[in-house]
């Protein structure tokens, strides 16, 4: 379809009807497929092309650089957008008569866009043909996460939101202001294409398009729209969130994939709490107090059951993140009769030791450091161990231990106070380690991946290793195994993924877990691939050995966890795979089963990149330093220092504050981070490890 001149897009100051910027218009259709049967691709896409108008409304424009706009509000001096037609027609553009405020605001952004650069610009439209009710209302932008083609995307789609879907046409749209008030309303969503590369490069429309739209297909062919609209749902979440947002709390993924599933939430957790602040109001229907205590007390179901029935408000689920909770939680799931898995699963799930000896591991349980000696005396027990607290978390505790003479150190670093008395000693798997996350519904797989946790600090030097394979930097004084960096997807070999898979699978379906969301940590025993560095990029990866293995490789499982990663390790999972696992969890605990096989879908060609979530943890002398950060924001700073680096991140945080009193890690027992970097590559995965060690390095901050 041709452009038309005189079918113009116009922003109006609001005030005085100054014509400030006009730009022609044109809409095209990109349909390969534009059928209202196929949910495989329940979506078309069209093209809004803007090319600004040489000569401005003062110069010869037919209104004389006024036009009469709709009444303002007191106050308001916003612009506003005025379609125009070769007729003669004007249509002053309006939340009501676009279908969302979003659009409006959607179209403002892309004549600012236009006027400010004084170039063409390109926007999709992205428009549901299959009838049916969006499965979450922000899918398009969860999906197009670091697209490199796209500038932004705004969703104009609430909640829940039926679709009338059907064939689109545009035949007439240049020449009817309503017609294209009537393709925004069918519209989910609004994609702005870049214009400009990363390094400042004019990028070619036509073919950046034609990209975006391959991606588009790639990204969102799956059946996102339900055919089933279910009642409108309310779910308590019982310890509403340990850490603050402002500190790095999961708050904003949780509730916000919350928001745009349409699910209402109860928050309950101890009074007090920041989820019953006023700031946090739109994140919650309602704040119940509960009282909390870890490890839960005895009368806790009971106190959990009293507590939903009280409630003036139909509860639909319950869920928790909190291992120790998840049971007493399943428990009163079956006396008020929400879904739930068996409470029996848990038993073990949560319980390192419980675990170990499930998968068969020598493991041996022991609560001081006599015993854990009288065993190691006693028994023959295989060097390396892991000494380990039952009820641990962020690897605290957990010391790799060669002789017997250092077993009591081991013992002494748990801070009982924090994991309680009981500890687990377990042969150490010296094979690479994993992160593997899986998503089932009814025993069915519906989602796998897997990321390779890099080597940590109390393991540089073991095994096929040497030297500083952790990417600590030179002199650290860290000695421990908390993450330093995890890169997604793995490099193992595909057969040593496969066992990975059916292994870890097996054992969640044995120990009687069949739906949920599944972090599972382990390792590959016997692998024929182990951590060196790379000749000539000194780069640490997997690389295959060179040695015959004598033994057959197996799965060697460490722990499960049935809920998402931990701290922000969901987001790089997003954004790599596009699946949300906040949002499987969710929707688990109410049974949501349409959503959740639909939103477990990753792209269609598996990863769009390499990335590496890169941990930095706290690290300072603790013979010269109370421990106070004396830093600002050390992510900013990076930033502005390396702008290069920052193009290479996907999300970033830093977790403290100037002035902020940090405990030490081998002198406190606490585990902690300053802050963490998603860093990605499309080029290759050692550029993602390069780009990641070099964010490491370049991290700058002071304690005194």
């Amino acid at each position: 379809m041709s452009t038309t001149a005189n079918s113009k897009l116009l922003l109006v100051e609001g005030k005085t009807g100054e014509v400030v910027f006009e730009a022609s218009w044109t809409a095209k259709l990109n349909a390969t497929c534009n059928d209202p049967q196929d949910r495989s691709r329940p979506f078309v896409s069209l093209d809004l092309s803007l090319q600004p108008i040489k000569h401005q409304a003062n110069g010869g424009d037919p209104h004389g650089g006024r036009i009469a706009v709709g009444p303002v509000a007191e106050g308001d001096d916003e612009n506003q957008v005025v379609i125009t037609t070769p007729y003669g027609e004007t249509l002053t553009a309006t939340s009501h008569s676009l279908g969302s405020v979003e659009a409006l605001d959607f179209l403002r952004q892309l004549l600012k866009h236009a006027q400010s650069s004084r170039r063409a610009h390109l926007a999709k439209l992205i428009i549901p043909t299959t009838p049916g009710y969006i499965a979450r209302s922000n899918i398009v932008q969860l999906r197009l996460k670091d697209s490199e083609f796209v500038e932004l995307v705004s969703t104009f789609a609430t909640p829940r939101q039926h679709f009338a879907g059907g064939k689109v046409a545009i035949e007439g749209a240049n020449d009817c202001c309503g017609w294209l008030s009537h393709l925004l309303r069918r519209s989910a969503a609004g994609v702005l294409l870049r214009d400009r590369d990363d390094k400042g490069a004019k990028i070619n429309l036509h073919q950046a398009s034609a990209a975006l739209e391959a991606q588009l297909d790639d990204r969102l062919s799956f059946p996102w729209l339900t055919s089933t609209l279910h009642p409108r749902r309310t779910l308590a979440i019982i310890e509403a969130g340990r850490v603050h947002p402002r500190y790095g709390g999961t708050g904003p993924s949780v509730y916000g994939a919350a928001k745009a599933l349409g699910i209402d939430i109860i928050a309950m957790d101890n009074s007090g709490h920041w989820m019953e602040d006023i700031e946090f109001s739109e994140w919650r229907m309602a704040f119940v107090p509960l009282a909390l205590h870890d490890p839960p007390r005895d009368d806790f179901t009971e106190r959990i059951v009293e507590t939903v029935r009280s409630c003036r408000i139909r509860i639909d689920g319950l869920m928790t993140l909190c291992e120790s909770y998840m049971g007493p939680v399943a428990r009163a799931c079956e006396q008020l009769g929400l879904p739930t898995q068996s409470p029996i699963p848990y038993l073990t799930a949560t319980d390192k030791y419980r675990t170990s000896i499930f998968e068969g591991h020598q493991a041996h349980l022991a609560s001081d450091s006599d015993e854990a000696v009288t065993i190691a005396t006693k028994v023959d027990l295989p060097y390396p161990l892991i000494i380990k607290p039952c009820n641990g978390w962020s690897s605290e505790g957990v010391s790799l231990v060669h002789h017997k003479s250092e077993i009591r150190a081991a013992v002494e670093s748990i801070d009982t106070t924090r994991h309680g008395n009981a500890f687990v000693m377990e042969p150490y798997c010296a094979g690479p380690e994993v992160d593997v996350n899986l998503v089932l519904l009814n025993g069915e797989l519906l989602f796998f991946e897997v990321c390779d946790d890099m080597p940590k600090t109390a393991e540089d030097g073991e095994g096929d290793t040497a030297g500083n394979v952790s990417g600590a930097q030179g002199g650290s004084s860290l000695s421990t195994f908390i993450e330093m960096c995890s890169v997604f997807p793995s490099a193992l070999p595909r057969r040593e993924i496969e066992i990975l898979r059916d292994s870890f699978h097996a054992s969640l379906l044995r120990l009687g877990f069949d739906t949920g969301m599944f972090h599972l940590e382990g390792r590959v025993q016997d692998s024929t691939v182990g951590y060196a560095f790379g000749q000539g990029d000194g780069v640490v990866d997997l690389r295959p050995k060179a040695e015959t293995l004598q033994q057959p490789t197996k799965a060697w499982l460490i722990e499960i966890n049935p809920r998402p990663p931990g701290m922000k390790g969901s987001l790089i999972i997003e954004s790599t795979w596009g699946v949300d696992y906040w949002a499987t969890t969710l929707l688990t605990a109410l049974r949501d089963d349409e959503r959740l096989r639909a939103l477990s879908q990753p792209f269609a060609s598996g990863p769009q990149y390499t990335s590496a979530m890169v941990f930095i943890p706290t690290e300072y002398n603790a013979e010269v330093c109370e421990g106070i950060f004396d830093s600002d924001d050390i992510v900013e700073e990076l930033f502005s220092r390396r702008p290069d680096l920052a193009r290479h991140v996907s999300r970033s945080g830093c977790l403290v504050h100037r002035g902020q009193k940090i405990p030490h890690p081998q002198r406190d027992g606490y585990n902690s981070f300053l802050a963490w970097f998603n860093v990605f590559s499309r080029k290759s995965r050692a550029e993602t490890l390069r780009l990641a060690t070099e964010v490491r390095r370049e991290v700058r901050y002071t304690f005194k």
